[in-house]
C-alpha cells in the first residue's frame, strides 16, 4: 500500500473491489455475503464522512444538494441515454463542490 493511500482512499477501492468481485460471482450464497459486505461499507462511509464534515457549513450545505441533484439526474440516465449528458455534467459540477470541501 503506498504511503499516501488514506482511510477514505482504502475504503472506495474496497468498495470497487466488492463491487467488480459481485460481477463475476455465480454463487448465489456468496453474492449475498458480498452484497451484505457493500452495504456494510457505504454505512461506514457515509458515517465517517457526515461525522467528520462540518455540516451547518453551507459549503457541505451546497455539496449535499449538488450531489442529490446528480443522483437524479444519473437515475434520469438509466431511463434514457438521452440524459447521460446531462448526468455527467451534473454529476462533474457536483464533485467539484465536494472537492471544494477537502482542505
Amino acid at each position: 500500500m503506498p504511503a499516501q493511500a488514506t482511510l477514505g482512499r482504502q475504503m472506495l477501492a474496497a468498495l470497487n473491489d466488492v463491487q467488480d468481485l459481485i460481477e463475476v460471482t455465480h454463487d448465489d450464497e456468496r453474492l449475498k455475503e458480498l452484497r451484505a459486505q457493500r452495504v456494510k461499507l457505504l454505512k461506514t462511509i457515509s458515517q465517517l464522512v457526515d461525522t467528520n464534515l462540518d455540516s451547518a457549513t453551507q459549503e457541505y450545505k451546497d455539496a449535499t444538494k449538488a450531489l442529490q441533484t446528480a443522483s437524479a439526474t444519473v437515475k434520469d440516465a438509466i431511463k434514457g441515454l438521452e440524459a447521460v449528458a446531462n448526468a455527467i455534467k451534473t454529476l462533474g459540477e457536483a464533485l467539484d463542490l465536494v472537492t471544494g470541501l477537502i482542505p
